[in-house]
């Protein structure tokens, strides 16, 4: 699991807090992780889409898969947990367990 960044020279609003899996070390790759967590209660989104992958771009400027190999790794391994002003002690302690528990349960 890759968590973000923080300097001590910048803030953030921590408006989305995402995670970039390591796939490499996981038996299951992103959106079987994000159906694990689905199951566990625990819903979460995917924020980071590439733009060349956009209907938009690939129709106006002919952008197709493949066209950003990088764009798309870190597509393939990125999702954004719950994050919200009210969330509870319980809710951040369900959100951590459930995910330390998938990372248990499909380490290689």
């Amino acid at each position: 699991m890759q968590p973000p960044e923080s300097y001590a020279d910048r803030k953030t609003s921590w408006h989305l807090y995402v995670l970039r899996l390591r796939t490499e070390k996981l038996s299951i790759g992103r959106d079987a992780f994000v159906s694990e967590l689905k199951r566990r209660g625990i819903g979460i989104s995917v924020h980071f889409i590439p733009l060349h992958l956009h209907p938009f771009y690939q129709k106006t400027f002919g952008y197709q898969p493949g066209d950003f190999p990088q764009a798309e790794a870190e597509y393939a391994r990125a999702f954004s947990l719950p994050i919200f002003p009210t969330m509870s002690d319980a809710e951040l302690d369900a959100v951590i367990t459930s995910v330390t528990e998938v990372v248990q349960v499909f380490s290689r």
